[in-house]
């Protein structure tokens, strides 16, 4: 953070203290069992756990600090119990993180690389790799396997190694950034930016080009990226592009520079149309979400009770950390003491509370978005609030979704409906 903000060196130095104050004998570090609240395997090994830490201190300025060097050690010594492809790149970061500050990429570190390699799966021009397991951030499926990838050419391209391997990598990242700009979670995307600003380090600073973008040959669109915007996203967007019919969308280039881009498109479909299209709707109903309001009309200043209840369908599914979004119909505002008492009736628990938990909620303007923790199959959660009507109107309300916050694509939706409100 110290290279884009201020920070106070001296926390730096206080945490290295604290880090390095906890290491092993051995040059390991352990993980504390429940530290991050799941029951995800694999956070208190020690190799992974190493990993990490030696990953941070390196690139903290800790590299020859001897610590730093006996983790590396460590890791070079158990580099088998690495079973899987996200602690191998973990493993992979850390050794390359210290031999390019230390002397260069040693012979253990290339072997690591090597194996890493191996486990690539190839899609055509591009390339991934499967997690193996859950990530420290609670990533698994599609949001898991984005963020091994990202992690994988990272450490390919700060050591210089397998070049078209990781630019395979770096096109199965662009394929599958959303429209959004994002990958799926934050800790995926991170990941995913990390690498990417290593693949512009060299060269990309020479970047001198102007692009055209065409629609069916025409409605021409030009940009110019420049050493002083090659870092900068540009965005070229056409609205009100026909439907029901292919294009050709156009990108030229005259100029030095190997850029990247990304075309996506968006649209609305009438609620009462999504059932003619099944391939809109979330895959398999891993989740459901359930929206009910007590009354669809009524007056200023009254209130609406509106009922929700979430359930992984799956019996022994377990949500970490899940989002439930409720969309918020204008002219209502929301009686916070409801969701006020909802939080408050899940603290102070046992720790081994078995059942979903509202940790807290935000209100935006057309939304309410509650921190649900552990939704499982076994028990729904069920809760309800009330909306105080403003002014006389009809309104839709959004739609609400529920989903896995770490692997988004376990997710449910409930229809908007109308509300009419009428004046005194």
């Amino acid at each position: 953070m110290s290279r884009v903000a201020d920070v106070d060196p001296a926390l730096i130095s206080r945490i290295a203290d604290w880090l390095i104050g906890r290491q092993a004998g051995d040059g390991s570090w352990q993980g504390v069992e429940g530290f991050h609240e799941t029951s995800i395997t694999g956070l208190t090994e020690r190799v992974p756990v190493t990993a990490w830490i030696v990953w941070g201190l390196a690139d903290a300025g800790y590299a020859d600090h001897a610590a730093t060097q006996a983790g590396a050690s460590f890791l070079r010594e158990h580099l088998s119990e690495a079973e899987n492809a996200y602690d191998l790149a973990m493993v992979a970061n850390a050794l390359v993180a210290v031999d390019i500050k230390t002397g260069g990429i040693t012979d253990a570190t290339e072997a690591v690389l090597a194996r890493l390699a191996g486990m690539a799966q190839r899609d055509g021009e591009a390339a991934f790799w499967e997690a193996g397991r859950e990530t420290y951030m609670g990533g698994y499926g599609i949001s898991g396997q984005l963020e091994v990838t990202a992690s994988a050419a990272l450490a390919l391209l700060r050591a210089g190694r397998q070049p078209e391997l990781a630019n395979a990598a770096l096109t199965y990242l662009v394929r599958s950034k959303d429209s959004f700009g994002t990958w799926e979670t934050t800790s995926a995307t991170v990941m995913a930016l990390k690498a990417f600003v290593e693949s512009v380090r060299s060269g990309a600073e020479d970047v001198d080009a102007t692009v055209v973008i065409t629609v069916d040959g025409g409605r021409e669109r030009s940009l110019r990226v420049t050493p002083e915007t090659f870092d900068v996203v540009q965005s070229i967007v056409y609205e009100d592009l026909p439907l029901g019919r292919d294009m050709a969308i156009g990108i030229a280039v005259e100029g030095e520079g190997n850029l990247m881009y990304q075309v996506t498109a968006s649209g609305y479909l009438p609620w009462d149309r999504v059932p003619a299209y099944p391939e809109l709707l979330p895959a398999g109903e891993l989740v459901t979400i359930d929206v009910a309001y007590d009354r669809t009309e009524l007056a200023v200043d009254d209130t609406v009770e509106v009922s929700v209840a979430v359930r992984m369908q799956m019996p022994e599914g377990v949500a970490e950390q899940a989002i439930i979004d409720l969309g918020l119909p204008p002219g209502f505002t929301v009686e916070t003491e409801d969701l006020a008492r909802l939080v408050a009736r899940f603290q102070d628990l046992p720790e081994d509370y078995p059942d979903a938990q509202v940790k807290r909620f935000e209100l935006t303007g057309r939304q309410i978005i509650l921190y649900v923790r552990n939704l499982s199959g076994a028990q729904p959660l069920t809760f309800s609030y009330r909306l105080r009507a403003n002014f006389p109107l009809v309104a839709q309300t959004p739609a609400s979704t529920a989903y896995d916050y770490y692997n988004p694509s376990t997710a449910a939706g409930a229809a908007p409906l109308t509300l009419t409100v009428v004046g005194e």
